[in-house]
């Protein structure tokens, strides 16, 4: 049997439209998805099962999205309708990359701009700026 991944998705946060929410490419390479891979993206109250699709002419941080033209759109648990259950700490990874914190520490080693990581954390500009000053100094070591 095989795990369908889910993810956070922001149907806000788009390119082309509502219908194809960007994915960020943190994301992408943590779940190692590919373009036509099938995933559960969750939005509040809501899941559908949608693609993954690739536009790389897009900005680089909205190269991916998830299809949701034509998906499917599952019932939601009591449970999470009512808040008890996933929510967005269901969207973060698990094993290594389990608090934020350290997410977001991956994302700016990785390189990716402090504007963008932004994007998919809480995390103020000031403690991103900390943590990106920490990692160039061990760098340095």
């Amino acid at each position: 049997m095989t795990t369908v991944v889910k993810i956070a998705i922001d149907t806000n946060f788009n390119y082309f439209g509502p219908s194809r929410p960007t994915i960020s490419p943190f994301v992408i390479s943590y779940f190692d998805l590919h373009a036509g891979d099938i995933v559960i993206g969750f939005q509040d109250d809501q899941e559908w099962e949608g693609s993954i699709g690739y536009a790389p002419n897009c900005p680089e941080e909205m190269e991916w999205y998830l299809d949701l033209n034509g998906s499917l759109e599952y019932s939601v648990t009591k449970e999470r309708e009512q808040g008890r259950d996933e929510g967005r700490r269901a969207s973060y990874p698990i094993g290594e990359l389990s608090g934020e914190v350290a997410v977001a520490s991956k994302m700016l080693s990785d390189g990716i701009d402090i504007d963008k990581v932004l994007n998919y954390t809480r995390l103020s500009r000031t403690r991103l700026e900390n943590i990106k000053k920490e990692l160039s100094e061990q760098n340095e070591k």
